[in-house]
């Protein structure tokens, strides 16, 4: 051991040489001659050039802004001077302004202010009156600007005009601090028409000004052509003293001297709008200070870095750093003494233990190292072993053999005896039932009733009733599945009745939150038929059963709970109707009659909701329709990896009834409208803006106006008709027709009193409910709100 002693100490003493090495090397061959002035110098390049950059960010994007009110002018669709009241031209200037929607994410929302009619309309297609501006939640409320003042600078501005960074309550009642642009139409001019009231988010601009360097951690400030500031990153430091202010202001002065004069400093200065940086003293903090001025509009970008623990203490680190070093060669030399005298004992001990402990099977030379490492391998491989000697005791090996047992893995009774002892399981009884908890919820819930259930398994069923039953996970997370075997006559359903109320009222007691955000949370339970105890194929079945009557719960069902002998036997005759159906379908899919299809989807549709269909069977028709008609988008489409997961998703479980029919009517109309394309067109007209405008007046509040229809009344394909109308207009057919309803709507809702039922029904909606989304989507608010807000 003498040989391998001296290496194991030779190594710690090298080590700790090392240790002292490195640090000591870089302080005195780098650190200490150049640290102050490199990092001084590099901190106010660094603070500069992110405020040039953050300037030169901010000229391009504000570009657009003062270039939009020349293109808006340029568009001869507005016609400014002629707007009216008509709902016509109203629709018009609204969907004009919606190509600009797009067109700068810079920008928050632009509102165009027609003057003859007090109309502003956003980039989004809405339209809002001054009493709207005047009305938190309904326009877009400015907190701190008057609405008086606000209305007569819209109708008098006549020169560019920015407002700095305030509170505005946008439509919805959610606050935004925006930076708002003013400029009259045409910019410049007399008798304006209007003004183009452009919005920007402060958060964009801030974030703009993170996205120059991420590892920056100084802030920003904005000061117009006056000295005024618009946006600030730290708003609270420049409202704490005069410091910062005055600082900008000198800061000003001297850049306008530089300008001048023509002279161009070489101290941090590029030129005469170029940045300038310095040290400055502000609120009694230091901060690396770099100003620069923009060009474009004359606005002052000042930026603000603190100073650096790094660069203040620089000095000091370096008069000490020859003390410093003196005390690392000590503190070195004391650790390497230390660990040389101390160290080894503990790990002489180590190595006398592992000797003792295992023996080792080669007969060769061990240093300490490898004897530690021998003893080591050889815990984890016992630790192995009693790791799998312990998972057959746990629970989770129970749930297991319980789960193989009801999906019928066992072929004999006798098989399953040998896995259950080892488990503790005990199913001895003349009968045996399986039942089924299934959690409409995620697998969070799921996981807290399995743990309910389980701490109730001693009490279900109830001391004395000669029965026992196991709770345990299914192959589907939201389901539990409940093995009881009991004597005859045992009430099971009455057993899992009491277990349901105690989960209920425990529930409202631990998840009270949960179920006030989600009041539609529930359990349902369905049982299986008694079966004959010690067969599996019996416990399989029942399992069938019970699944089959969670089915019927989830798609029929009233109650919570349900036995299999309880269902309803449907008549046996739909079973071939379908087959007929189903039939005819295919036989019109290869026959491309897209007209038939989509008649003979509804009908499947229709029986799949109808009462004499079983709910077991449900699915089954779903699943053999779907594949039909997935079939027949794969013939037309083989290449299309949207139909593939677009077919995952339908193939999925546990959907309902409504889904299943969404499904299948959105795929029936997309494999239609492939059979349309496929087939040859007759000649199409061309269809001209007017007249596709006069059909949309006489036919658009009809509910059955739709893009089929006018494209059949052109003799256009719905797809060329579609590009045709988007090209013409501006936008899809969808867009401008919910647009032009719910204009109407509007009107009725404030002119009339009538039912949502009648308005929906005179604006060409089928149903309410599609109306109040609609209208939702493009106002902002749903119809009743906005009857309330416009009352009177």
């Amino acid at each position: 051991m003498g040989k391998n002693k001296a290496n194991l100490l030779t190594k710690l003493l090298i080590s700790y040489v090392l240790v002292l090495l490195f640090p000591v090397l870089i302080i005195l061959l780098y650190y200490y001659p150049y640290s102050a002035k490199a990092v001084k110098e590099k901190e106010m390049d660094w603070n500069a050039h992110i405020t040039e950059q953050f300037m030169t960010s901010m000229d391009t994007f504000t570009r657009y802004v003062y270039n939009l009110p020349f293109e808006l002018v340029q568009n001869r669709e507005f016609r400014l001077y002629q707007a009216g009241e008509s709902d016509y031209q109203r629709v018009l200037i609204a969907n004009e302004m919606k190509k600009y929607n797009a067109t700068d994410a810079f920008i928050y929302n632009t509102l165009l202010y027609v003057r003859n009619i007090g109309v502003l309309f956003s980039k989004s297609g809405s339209a809002y009156s001054m009493g709207d501006m005047a009305t938190p939640g309904v326009g877009y409320y400015y907190e701190n600007w008057q609405h008086a003042y606000l209305k007569e600078t819209l109708n008098t501005l006549n020169s560019p005009m920015v407002r700095p960074v305030e509170e505005v309550v946008i439509p919805g009642n959610n606050r935004v601090r925006v930076l708002t642009f003013l400029q009259p139409l045409p910019v410049g001019g007399s008798n304006s028409p209007g003004v183009v009231m452009i919005m920007v988010r402060e958060d964009t601009i801030l974030r703009m000004m993170r996205s120059v360097s991420e590892a920056y951690n100084g802030d920003i400030f904005i000061f117009d052509e006056r000295g005024r500031p618009l946006v600030a990153s730290n708003a609270s430091l420049y409202q704490a003293s005069g410091d910062l202010a005055a600082l900008v202001e000198r800061m000003g002065k001297a850049s306008g001297a530089k300008e001048e004069n023509g002279a161009k400093e070489a101290n941090g200065v590029s030129g005469a709008n170029g940045p300038t940086s310095g040290i400055h003293r502000i609120n009694g903090v230091s901060y690396v200070v770099s100003q620069a001025v923009s060009d474009k509009n004359g606005w002052k970008y000042v930026s603000l870095l603190p100073v650096s623990d790094s660069l203040q203490g620089i000095r000091m680190v370096q008069l000490n750093t020859i003390l410093l070093v003196g005390i690392i060669l000590l503190l070195e030399v004391i650790v390497i003494y230390v660990s040389i005298r101390k160290n080894y004992h503990p790990i002489k001990r180590l190595v006398d233990f592992a000797a003792a402990l295992f023996e080792p099977q080669e007969q060769r030379p061990m240093n300490e190292i490898d004897t530690i490492r021998y003893t080591l391998s050889g815990l984890y491989a016992t630790n192995s072993r009693l790791d799998e000697q312990v998972k057959e005791t746990l629970p989770i090996k129970r749930d297991r053999v319980l789960l193989e047992l009801v999906n019928g893995h066992f072929l004999t009774w006798q098989a399953f005896e040998r896995e259950a002892v080892k488990t503790g399981i005990d199913l001895t009884g003349p009968y045996l039932t399986v039942a089924v908890i299934s959690c409409e919820t995620e697998d969070v819930e799921a996981n807290w009733v399995l743990e309910f259930c389980k701490r109730k398994e001693e009490g279900v069923p109830e001391e004395g009733a000669g029965a026992r039953g196991y709770f345990f996970k299914s192959t589907y997370h939201h389901e539990i599945v409940f093995v009881c075997a009991h004597e005859e006559g045992f009430a099971v359903k009455e057993a899992l009745a009491r277990l349901q109320e105690e989960l209920q009222a425990e529930l409202q007691e631990e998840l009270q939150e949960k179920l006030q955000t989600d009041p539609g949370w529930r359990t349902i339970i369905g049982i299986g038929e008694p079966a004959e105890a010690r067969s599996p194929k019996s416990a399989h079945m029942s399992y069938l059963q019970a699944l089959r009557t969670v089915e019927q719960l989830r798609l029929r069902g009233t109650h919570p709970i349900l036995g299999f002998g309880e269902i309803e036997v449907s008549p046996s005759g739909t079973v071939s109707y379908f087959a007929e159906l189903l039939q005819s379908l295919e036989l019109a899919i290869l026959k491309n009659e897209a007209a038939l299809v989509e008649s003979l989807i509804e009908r499947i549709i229709g029986y799949l909701g109808s009462d004499g269909l079983a709910p077991h069977m449900v699915r089954s028709v779903y699943l053999n329709t779907a594949s039909v008609i997935f079939n027949g988008l794969q013939w037309f489409r083989q290449d299309d990896q949207s139909l593939l997961r677009l077919t995952d998703a339908a193939f999925r479980p546990r959907y309902t009834l409504e889904q299943m029919a969404g499904i299948l009517r959105d795929s029936g109309t997309k494999l239609c409208e492939m059979i349309r394309e496929a087939l040859p067109l007759p000649k199409a007209r061309p269809a001209a803006r007017e007249e596709i405008l006069a059909v949309i007046e006489a036919k658009g509040m009809d509910p059955n106006c739709s893009l089929q229809l006018l494209a059949d009344h052109f003799g256009m394909s719905v797809s060329n008709f579609s590009h045709h109308f988007k090209k013409e207009m501006g936008q899809n057919f969808k867009e401008y027709l919910d647009r032009l309803r719910i204009q109407k709507s509007t009107r009725l809702l404030r002119e009339s009193g009538e039912p949502l039922e009648a308005i929906a029904a005179q604006t060409g909606f089928t149903n309410t409910s599609s109306f109040i989304r609609s209208f939702k989507k493009i106002v902002g608010t749903t119809p009743g709100q906005y009857r309330q807000t416009h009352k009177g």
